[in-house]
């Protein structure tokens, strides 16, 4: 046993260094590219090359990251404990190490193009003013030679529409240049709003069902509930946010995001929802088990009653035995809503280890042990007067008894 419980420590110390391991050339990765970004000599023809590399690589780190996550959280999941903190503070360190430099390289990716934009633009300025000026010279020159001029007034004119054409596209990628950052911005606003919906999706999913407040689990279900269904709106604005940044800027990672958030809620939404139908199926066993336990209590009052009456004190043999006869065939009853009392029970929705636990379930025990003892009553009376009435047969008046002659036991 004790052999058994150390090879079990070693291999946990085992695993967790190869995580530490792992996110260990995280970190490396994470200090050499912030130096990289934050470095101010950096030669700007080389800088958008960089910035590719490093979205590439920003990618293939964050699934990396993603998946030990995942795979640490069903490891500890299935051992019915929680992540180490040690684990889960590293997790949680480098996730937000990656999201900075993800920021850094759409920053500084925004930057160089609209620098680069501006250059154009500039450009295209002294260019307008040199066909300008050369325009003004043909004119001159066509007084002296029009027959020249005419051929070079049409290459001119030629010049100044792609100036024009381009100028105007130009002026069209600055205006969408400026408008990407509230793009990214309402972008990254949805998006904290779905991964905090999927976190506190994931812990409900995850949480122990309490029977006893099963309706208080199911309003927090349904709540969930309905605010996913304002995800699907965020996702699809999402998506169009994308298709919009697509011509500026690139947003293959974006893509990929959105498509993998949508699958994610889609199917928590889909888990979710079947937790649900599986809390109202158990709270309608339920609702019927407890209507079945409360009928047999009525009809168990009421015999406890009809025995105890006060207005049965005084009776002659005849009638005591004729009343408690029709109350033992009255009990026979008892055995039917005994039966859909068991019948309720066995059929409950509800794990079998928490059914022995529940308070109903406990009373419903009782009420059948009541039963059985108020049915075992009644025969024993019943016998005891039939007994009493042959006894004294021979008498000419009816043989009166007091219920205080014997306790209902």
């Amino acid at each position: 046993m004790q052999e058994s419980f150390e090879r079990q420590i070693r291999q946990e110390l085992k695993e967790r260094e190869e995580v530490e391991r792992e996110l260990s050339q995280v970190k490396f990765w994470i200090q050499n590219t912030l130096d990289l970004l934050l470095s101010s000599s950096r030669d700007m023809d080389t800088l958008l090359p960089e910035l590719e590399v490093v979205h590439t690589d920003l990618i293939s780190h964050r699934q990396k990251v993603e998946k030990i996550a995942e795979q640490q959280q069903n490891k500890y999941l299935d051992l019915y404990t929680i992540l180490p903190s040690e684990i889960s503070m590293q997790l949680a360190e480098v996730t937000l190490a990656l999201g900075s430099i993800e920021d850094q390289v759409q920053r500084q990716s925004n930057t160089f193009m609209q620098s680069e934009n501006y250059g154009l633009y500039e450009d295209l300025e002294i260019c307008g003013q040199t066909l300008s000026n050369l325009n003004g010279a043909i004119q001159q020159f066509g007084e002296r030679n029009p027959l020249l001029s005419r051929h070079l007034c049409d290459a001119i004119m030629e010049l100044s529409e792609t100036h024009h054409h381009t100028r105007r596209l130009a002026e069209t990628r600055i205006s969408q240049l400026k408008n990407a950052g509230t793009h990214l911005d309402e972008f990254n606003e949805m998006l904290e709003c779905i991964v905090r919906w999927t976190d506190k999706g994931k812990k409900l999913m995850k949480s122990s069902i309490v029977w006893a407040s099963a309706s208080q689990l199911q309003d927090q279900i349904r709540s969930v509930l309905r605010e996913s269904w304002e995800l699907q709106g965020d996702l699809d604005a999402m998506k169009e946010k994308t298709e919009v940044l697509s011509d500026v800027l690139q947003t293959e990672a974006m893509d990929q995001q959105v498509s993998e958030l949508s699958r994610e809620t889609e199917e928590l939404q889909q888990s979710i929802k079947a937790r649900l139908q599986s809390l109202q199926d158990a709270a309608k066993d339920m609702e019927r088990f407890e209507r079945e336990v409360k009928t047999l209590h009525a009809a168990l009052e009421q015999a406890q009653a009809t025995l105890t009456s006060s207005k049965f004190a005084r009776m002659t043999l005849k009638e005591h035995l004729a009343q408690r006869q029709r109350l033992l065939s009255e009990m026979e009853n008892f055995k039917q809503q005994v039966l859909a009392v068991q019948g309720c029970q066995s059929v409950l929705r509800v794990p079998e280890e928490v059914v022995t636990s529940l308070s109903i379930c406990r009373t419903a025990v009782s009420l059948q042990q009541e039963a059985s003892r108020l049915q075992h009553t009644a025969i024993q009376q019943c016998n005891i007067l039939q007994w009493l009435l042959t006894a004294y047969s021979h008498q000419g008046a009816p043989y009166l008894i007091s219920l205080s002659d014997w306790e209902v036991r």
